[in-house]
């Protein structure tokens, strides 16, 4: 009996045994294979220590292993910050976005989803997840698409109730993470982001580049002959020659020749006419198709749309990588006469640059504070300026370990990777594009896009008129002078509330007090720190 039930028993275990290793047989691959597509070898991974354009310098007074730190730590800092899980696909797979920091922590725009994409992909080697995240921003990107072209990304998540139409920049840039991607992890996974890579320059090729002036959109809102955005009414801070160069190789289209060569020529014009000692670009350029130039105030944005602020600040980043990575003369030349003026203005001082200026150098008012996302950029275009070492030197130390918010923080960083020989060109690395050239000439948009009639008006009278950037300056930035602090919104002695210019959802007909005076809203909007009631009057009207 005992002997018995010993192998009743021993037949019960064993059965256990093989029952449980069947389901495991089973049921791991079932979790392992979603994370397996991101465990693909980087090809290019960090650090990279990239050779640049002969004749550019890199900050000397720190070792390559103490650069390759600086990004690692401002890395760390800003994926704890800014990288935020956004729920998951219907397939299990993480959705990721780029919060827009503490004024808005639970709004993302689409320029936040691009840059953090060009980051994932050249931070693979460093961070294991990297892949992973990249690949749940791309699939966010997708649940939230532009409402006229659905290649495109809508500009801002959650939408502000007028309507979500995409914005050029963000595009611009998820279209070269997914060129980096495939350069980086290959396209064979379970994502083709060279097919994606492709959709993606499609329709910004169709839908945000100009059919004749061939220069970038604000988005693909505007209607090419509208008026008063049209497509030459560009913004310099779209311009991004080495992208340029990078979709031509990656796509074969020549289109992007183009616009690489029309949007130099616009910064030689505005340079050699409005900015022959600076070299600074307005945030906005009118009359592209006569005589560009800046602007007039509040074309779109605010009261320096013709000054050199929170768009324009970003083209020195933009021209340097440029002149660093391909070595282009015209964007060597461009980003000298900045550097030059920038370092001669400062006193060769990195804490005496100033958060915007007008384009004859001087500094706009209440822009006495520093902001890491102005000093940052002028730190590349030093890279170019060989007798300029000390000062690249003050500016790389000046930013390298200033955490400020997620705009400062997001560009900051990306410059880091340029000062730090860690950026590279995805048409420089050796590896084929996997993706099928496109021919030359554009292809319709799909009938699933809106049209725009030539001479619509570009938005309606409800729409939002935002930076085409969708962003707007930080509230957690160095704090300005208490004048330019935007009033909170607590009631005033009249009972009318006081305006609020952290990214406060306002409709037609809604009162505010600002500076001692009720003003009444006349499109629905979400307010931006620039954008006060003085400055927008397409937004509000005085009573």
């Amino acid at each position: 009996m005992n002997n018995d039930k010993r192998s009743f028993f021993g037949s019960r275990l064993m059965l256990r045994v093989i029952l449980i290793l069947a389901i495991c047989a089973v049921v791991v691959p079932l979790f392992t294979s979603k994370a397996s597509y991101a465990a693909a070898t980087p090809r290019r991974p960090f650090p990279q220590h990239t050779q640049y354009a002969s004749g550019t310098i890199k900050p000397n007074h720190r070792t390559q292993a103490q650069l390759d730190s600086d990004v690692k730590a401002f890395y760390d800092v800003w994926k704890s910050r800014y990288v935020v899980r956004a729920g998951t696909s219907s397939a299990g797979n993480p959705y990721y976005r780029i919060s827009f920091g503490s004024s808005a922590p639970n709004v993302t725009v689409s320029e936040g989803q691009g840059y953090g994409m060009v980051i994932m992909a050249l931070m693979a080697g460093y961070d294991p997840e990297a892949q992973t995240i990249f690949d749940g921003l791309w699939e966010f990107s997708r649940t939230n698409p532009s409402n006229i072209d659905s290649r495109l990304m809508g500009w801002r998540i959650p939408s502000d109730g007028s309507g979500n139409d995409s914005a050029f920049d963000g595009d611009a840039d998820i279209g070269y993470g997914l060129i980096l991607a495939d350069a980086q992890w290959g396209s064979s996974g379970r994502i083709n982001y060279a097919s994606a890579a492709n959709t993606v320059l499609a329709g910004v090729l169709e839908s945000t580049i100009g059919p004749s002036s061939r220069l970038p959109m604000l988005g693909d809102w505007v209607s090419p002959n509208g008026s008063p955005h049209s497509q030459y009414t560009p913004r310099p801070s779209d311009f991004m020659p080495s992208h340029f160069r990078d979709y031509r190789a990656f796509t074969g289209n020549t289109t992007w020749d183009t616009v690489l060569s029309k949007t130099q020529g616009i910064v030689d014009s505005i340079q050699a006419q409005y900015s022959p000692n600076t070299g600074l670009l307005p945030d906005f350029v009118v009359q592209a198709n006569t005589t560009p130039k800046p602007s007039p105030a509040n074309f779109l944005e605010s009261e320096n749309d013709g000054n050199y602020f929170y768009n324009s600040g970003r083209v020195p980043w933009r021209l340097g990588a440029d002149a660093v990575v391909f070595g282009d003369a015209a964007s060597l030349r461009q980003a000298q006469k900045i550097s030059r003026w920038i370092e001669q203005s400062t006193g060769g001082t990195a804490s005496n640059i100033r958060a915007g200026y007008t384009l004859n150098g001087t500094a706009l008012p209440d822009s006495g504070y520093f902001s890491t996302f102005f000093a940052a950029p002028f730190g590349v275009a030093a890279m170019t300026v060989p007798s300029s070492q000390q000062w690249l030197n003050r500016v790389y130390d000046a930013v390298r370990s200033n955490h400020q918010d997620y705009f400062e923080d997001t560009v900051t960083l990306q410059c880091l990777l340029l000062m730090s020989g860690n950026y590279w060109s995805p048409s420089r690395t050796g590896v084929s594009p996997t993706a099928t050239p496109r021919p030359a000439t554009a292809t319709p948009r799909p009938a699933t896009a809106t049209p725009r009639p030539a001479t619509a008006t570009p938005r309606p009278a409800t729409a939002t008129p935002r930076p085409a950037t969708a962003t707007p300056r930080p509230a957690t930035a160095t704090p300005r002078p208490a004048t330019a602090t935007p009033q909170p919104a607590t009631a005033t002695p009249s009972g009318v509330p006081a305006w609020d210019g952290n990214m406060r959802a306002y409709t037609v007909g809604q009162r505010v007090s600002y500076n001692g005076r009720i003003y009444r809203c006349l499109q629905s909007h979400t307010s931006l720190s620039t954008w006060t009631p003085k400055a927008v009057p397409a937004l509000w009207q005085a009573e």
